[in-house]
């Protein structure tokens, strides 16, 4: 047997009146296992008993979401009561751990009290060898697929989530994976190819955190379907997606118009469009210890490639004495620089690599041709990290130079932009 906390939104509390020393508890999709375990394992209303019980999950929306293995149980003071109220203490156990695995996604016990018990004899019965036995470092690669036309998504709800990945955050969620019910594992790739009449192509990649499990239809509730949680590493908004027709052109023996969701992507084209979703996103794919280290990480290194770029930029006109403000949020660049009447727009871009070209989106392109003699692109190439990960703040060559797109040469890939002959 099994014990579960039923979670809510996650909402603030008063750290002040908090023995646990919290600010918040319940349910956010942005955060990780370990900081949903650390501030929602107590305080409950728990016997003894539940130290007979071998694991303690945490669920939201009726589906188990955390799955943690018991190792105590702690009094924690509750100022609305004389009886202290308990804490459970516990390893959060991590995607690939087959305990773990089979009990992710499942219903979560029914009934209104946030404390539940439930069979998890399935996952008791394994033995530690069997737990032992962890993923290999290869995975599938597998696409989703989303289709407005159908189905659309908060455009609130999706512009936070994009945000939250600009800034190096995952973003976790459960996916349809169409007829696939048994081959996907924790730890595979995942892209999600957005389909129907408007724009198609790649709008994010991430892994998947669970097994297939069903739940109801996201169309018909009177059906059911079969979806996989995700955590997503990376989000784009529709107007920066990797057109369908650039993927059809580089990796032609791939389907790209499928039918429905958890369709495989081939070991030789999963490769290249790794390397095609790198280009289009301007980093390089860096080699990590395992599949969602990997993953998490490269959002963290982006954000602070784009931070540093963005900052020797500004710093550039700040000693020249313009009154610059950071606007890259909502804009199609990146800061504006104002010097008595002159006004210019700045865009940044960062890039560990040599910078020859440099990703530019439609929007920049179409206010760069808006506004001619005002736009200025400043590159830092060749970036270089430190040991402990964190960017070296004084490696890079920058250039800062006219942003005029119809000079030097312009790729429609979302866009790619190689500067004249300076």
């Amino acid at each position: 047997m099994g014990i579960n906390f039923k979670l809510k939104n996650a909402f603030e509390i008063d750290q002040k009146t908090d023995s646990m020393n919290r600010t918040w508890v319940g349910w956010d999709p942005l955060c990780s296992d370990e900081d949903l375990w650390r501030v929602n394992r107590g305080r409950w209303a728990l016997g003894p008993d539940v130290l007979d019980q071998r694991f303690a999950t945490l669920s939201f929306d009726g589906q188990i979401r955390v799955v943690a293995e018991i190792d105590g149980l702690e009094d924690v003071d509750d100022p609305r009561r004389q009886r202290p109220k308990k804490a459970l203490i516990g390893q959060v156990l991590l995607p690939g751990d087959p305990a773990r695995d089979c009990l992710i996604g499942r219903r979560a016990p029914s009934g209104r009290n946030p404390v539940g018990y439930f069979d998890t004899s399935e996952s008791d019965a394994l033995s530690s060898a069997q737990r032992a036995v962890r993923p290999p470092e290869s995975r599938a690669t597998y696409l989703v697929t989303y289709n407005p036309d159908l189905w659309q998504l908060k455009p609130t709800d999706y512009e936070r989530e994009c945000a939250s990945t600009d800034s190096g955050r995952i973003v976790r969620g459960s996916w349809s994976t169409g007829l696939r019910r048994k081959t996907i594992v924790p730890g595979d790739r995942v892209f999600l190819l957005q389909q129907g009449s408007g724009e198609r192509g790649l709008l994010g990649s991430g892994t998947f955190n669970s097994r297939v499990f069903q739940d109801n239809h996201w169309l018909d509730e009177s059906k059911t379907a079969n979806y996989a949680f995700i955590d997503w590493g990376t989000l784009l908004r529709p107007e920066h997606l990797l057109p369908i027709e650039v993927l059809k052109a580089q990796l032609p023996h791939q389907e790209w118009e499928p039918q429905s969701s958890g369709i495989v992507v081939a070991s030789p084209q999963a490769e290249e469009l790794e390397n095609l979703w790198s280009e289009h996103l301007g980093r390089p794919i860096h080699s990590r210890t395992t599949p969602r280290q990997r993953w998490q990480l490269d959002p963290l290194r982006r954000k602070q490639v784009e931070d540093l770029a963005q900052a020797r930029l500004e710093k550039h006109y700040r000693d020249k004495n313009w009154i610059v403000e950071d606007v890259r949020y909502g804009h199609p660049y990146d800061a504006v620089a104002v010097k008595d009447a002159a006004v210019l727009f700045l865009e940044a871009k960062g890039t560990e690599s040599t910078g020859s070209s440099v990703l530019v989106t439609r929007g920049e392109v179409d206010h760069a041709r808006q506004h001619p003699g005002q736009c200025i692109l400043g590159i830092l190439s060749d970036i270089q990290f430190l040991s402990n990960g964190e960017v070296d703040p004084r490696s890079g060559n920058f250039r800062i130079m006219p942003f005029t797109p119809d000079s030097g040469e312009l790729i429609p890939t979302g866009y790619s932009w190689t500067p004249p002959n300076q």
